[in-house]
């Protein structure tokens, strides 16, 4: 069993998010969860939308709780789809299966994922990917 994402881990990742951002000359919101959806880390870039720390979050939390990224949740369950209807409700609003958001591996086994919200979804998991990119243990 991995050892689950620390506050160390999780802020580095955040950094390195923030710089991806800052390269794009984007403002979004990062949220990095660890493996039940627990916020470790995130932050809210100035002048970035005032809902985007809460998709970010429910993108994060999404891609832990399913072990998948927001890509694959949002092909498999997009708007009006039941499952993912449900999962909305079922979470108070808290699952968003968008584009921005991907899991972090310890091994094969899921220690967390951090998501993004704030500018076009393919940038948003551009933006997560530095993250991934960065996760070493």
């Amino acid at each position: 069993m991995a050892a689950p994402l620390t506050l160390d881990e999780g802020l580095h990742l955040l950094q390195t998010c923030i710089a991806k951002m800052r390269s794009m000359s984007l403002r979004c919101s990062i949220a990095v969860v660890d493996a039940a959806g627990i916020q470790v880390a995130a932050a809210r870039a100035d002048g970035a939308n005032l809902l985007s720390p809460d998709i970010a979050y429910g993108k994060a939390y999404a891609a832990a709780m399913f072990r998948r990224s927001g890509r694959e949740l949002g092909e498999a369950w997009g708007p009006g789809h039941p499952v993912g209807s449900a999962m909305v409700a079922r979470t108070g609003g808290r699952f968003v299966p968008a584009q921005g958001s991907l899991v972090l591996r310890d091994g094969d086994e899921v220690v967390g994922a951090i998501g993004v919200s704030g500018a076009r979804s393919d940038q948003d998991e551009e933006i997560a990917q530095a993250g991934v990119d960065a996760f070493r243990r």
